[in-house]
């Protein structure tokens, strides 16, 4: 299955090839639109809008009563389009910075750059309007695990013939792999995350609390069960744990609700979805899954360990623990330095997500050499250095071994980094995750209500294999 293309962006494209070929000099006059839709068979306003689109994109100059005539490209400078859905305010100021920067050090082309928020309007439903209409950017930011749907509607350009092996070499592996679909690359992750327990370190040593230090002492569930009764006996905090630093658990909340419930499900041996992507019954909805989501509502419903309101005002200078990206961490050192990183617990095995936001090519866009380069421009060492002031963790193996030389990296730092290296999973690649995040969800806000865990669970489970049959298993 591949996204329609419109019949005026056929035309369009059509045009184009015969311009840049050389069928169509600059000067030239291309067909009359009567000419057009005689010999492409198709109506007056599809030759329109096309026509429209080649100006848009300053192929050609439309004169009234005259025709249409072929611009001199070559003294115009190219302009790429660049979409990107920042996180947070900080990293907006980032991306403004860097684009003013890359445009000032005359490369020969310009990037114009487009903040879309989630907030505003689905960040997919924006894209597709994009796509459908012919205006896709020329570049993209995608969240990671939704880069298989888009490269499955061939929406994306593949960066593999454009970007030299050593380049991509200077990547984390989990980078790689999270922006592979069907053997070849799409997306390259600008920022890391995992997921780990921030907590009040005078307060833990008021209650004397024991820290685990690194990976391996991480608490298991008994124990991180037990630090939150004894927070909630000794202390006046509405919740020992605030969830997503304060912000709660939403239907709505976007990626978070997954992000943060599935390395339970892999915690304690349950699984998601077969081998092959085809059938989540029976996995998603075993025994184990069930009991890992029915330790997560008791959290919220039966103990009150934790919330579903936004209290985002306790976080970071009135809470005991927050369940937390890394981001936040790092943020909060600007306000607090009370605030300590420890590892997500572990139950039958350790197990925690991995992936962010990254960079992908829009398959519409005609300049793929100079996108390519833009992006490397991104990841250089320096832009790199960066951005990890806001997310903390980058995406280069010299970063890593720079700090592993000069023992740079701070104890907590350190805590996410093994994360990374040593118990990090890539959520399912397989084009219907959107669909099963979404249905997770709220299978994970009824559940964390109060809701019947198994057949909250049996329900996740028979929409998602609905929707896979639907789509053909996506094989198509």
């Amino acid at each position: 299955m591949t996204t329609r293309t419109p019949k005026y962006m056929t035309i369009k494209n059509t045009l184009i090839q015969k311009i840049e070929n050389g069928v169509y000099l600059p000067g030239d006059a291309i067909p009359s639109d009567n000419e057009l839709m005689r010999t492409l068979k198709v109506s007056k306003s599809t030759i329109t809008q096309a026509l429209k689109n080649l100006e848009a994109d300053g192929y050609i100059i439309r004169q009234q009563g005259r025709g249409s005539f072929v611009t001199d490209r070559s003294r115009m400078q190219t302009v790429l389009n660049l979409y990107l859905c920042p996180m947070e305010q900080n990293e907006k100021q980032f991306w403004t910075t860097l684009t003013h920067e890359f445009n000032e050090s005359n490369q020969g082309f310009n990037v114009k750059t487009t903040f879309l928020s989630n907030e505003k309007a689905p960040l997919r439903d924006s894209l597709f309007q994009s796509f459908a209409s012919g205006n896709a950017p020329d570049i993209l930011s995608l969240d990671g695990p939704d880069v298989a749907y888009w490269a499955y509607m061939n929406s994306l350009l593949p960066f593999d013939d454009y970007m030299e092996p050593a380049f991509l070499d200077s990547f984390l592996n989990p980078i790689l792999q999270q922006g592979r679909f069907q053997g070849k690359l799409y997306h390259l992750g600008y920022t890391e995350s995992t997921l780990c327990i921030l907590y009040n370190k005078e307060l833990f040593r008021s209650l004397r609390i024991r820290i685990p230090s690194c990976i391996e002492e991480a608490w298991s569930w008994e124990e991180f069960m037990s630090v939150c009764q004894l927070i909630k006996e000794k202390t006046s905090f509405p919740y020992p744990l605030l969830m997503d630093s304060g912000r709660g658990l939403s239907p709505k909340s976007g990626e978070w609700n997954s992000y943060s419930g599935i390395p339970f499900i892999l915690q304690n041996n349950g699984r998601l979805f077969n081998d092959d992507f085809t059938r989540t019954t029976d996995y998603i909805n075993s025994p184990n899954s069930i009991a890992a989501m029915q330790w997560l509502g008791d959290l919220f419903h039966k103990y009150s360990y934790t919330h579903i309101e936004n209290i985002k005002a306790c976080f970071p200078n009135n809470f005991a623990m927050s369940l937390s990206l890394p981001s936040a961490y790092f943020q909060s050192l600007k306000e607090s330095e009370n605030v300590g990183v420890i590892p997500l617990p572990h139950g039958l095995r350790a197990a925690t997500p991995h992936g962010s936001w990254g960079l992908c090519m829009s398959n519409q866009t005609q300049h793929p050499k100079q996108c390519c380069q833009f992006i490397q421009y991104v990841f250089s060492l320096q832009n790199q250095l960066k951005i990890s002031k806001n997310t903390g963790i980058p995406v280069l193996k010299e970063i890593y071994e720079v700090m592993d030389s000069f023992d740079a990296v701070s104890s907590n730092a350190n805590i996410l980094f093994s994360q990374l290296r040593h118990s990090s999973f890539t959520r399912p690649q397989t084009p219907a995750y959107p669909f099963f995040s979404k249905q997770f969800a709220y299978a994970y806000y009824h559940i964390a209500t109060g809701a019947d865990v198994q057949r909250e669970m049996k329900h996740l489970a028979d929409l998602v294999d609905d929707h896979l049959y639907r789509h053909n298993y996506y094989r198509g």
